[in-house]
């Protein structure tokens, strides 16, 4: 997933490049505005651009990843050092909340209901609250269990992986879109970096 983060600034920062190419090379090697309506366009296109790759820098750098193993629950960051580290005797309730998610409306319309957004809190003996994005609705049921079952002594954690070709055939669609990306970054750096 953090991959799709990664080819979207990499393709918006080669977007940038290319419409300042594109506008330098109008104006014979110089960077000079005629009119303000080239400025206020090529500005946006830069803004744009500029918010996309924000946003995506934001939610790449928000991901958390939750662990279990057989006596804590840990929360990390994915590029960050920090990590959170909880006994499960310290841990008092774990809930989630769930909010929908909706369009805006429109002048003859009203929103629509798109998604749901889940906080998950982990409540702690101490009376402190640990908020978490890290799981949908599904998986925090499956950790809820495994939970109960590690604390209960009933179930043991084992290391078991996926055969190759089996993740391979449940995420082709992923792996379909990565090589398109890759072939579309790739031809537009080349006619952003080499081409004059």
């Amino acid at each position: 997933m953090n991959v799709f983060f990664v080819i979207g600034i990499v393709f918006c920062g080669l977007m940038i490049k290319l419409a300042l190419n594109s506008f330098i090379s109008q104006n014979n090697e110089v960077f000079k505005i005629s009119n303000t309506v080239e400025f206020y366009s090529f500005l946006a296109i830069i803004i744009g651009f500029l918010v996309i790759i924000l946003g995506a820098l934001f939610y790449l750098l928000k991901i958390q990843i939750l662990t279990l193993t057989n006596e804590h629950l840990v929360l990390s960051y994915l590029f960050f050092p920090y990590k959170i580290k909880i006994k499960f005797d310290d841990i008092k309730q774990i809930r989630q909340i769930s909010k929908e998610v909706k369009t805006s409306g429109t002048l003859f319309s009203e929103g629509t209901h798109i998604t749901n957004s889940f906080k998950t809190y982990i409540d702690l003996e101490n009376g402190k609250s640990i908020k978490t994005y890290a799981l949908n609705k599904y998986e925090y049921q499956e950790v809820l269990k495994l939970i109960r079952k590690l604390k209960t002594g009933e179930g043991k954690l084992e290391d078991w992986k996926l055969p190759r070709i089996l993740y391979f055939i449940e995420n082709i669609s992923a792996f379909l879109f990565l090589i398109l990306a890759l072939v579309l970054i790739t031809g537009l750096s080349n006619a952003v970096f080499f081409n004059n």
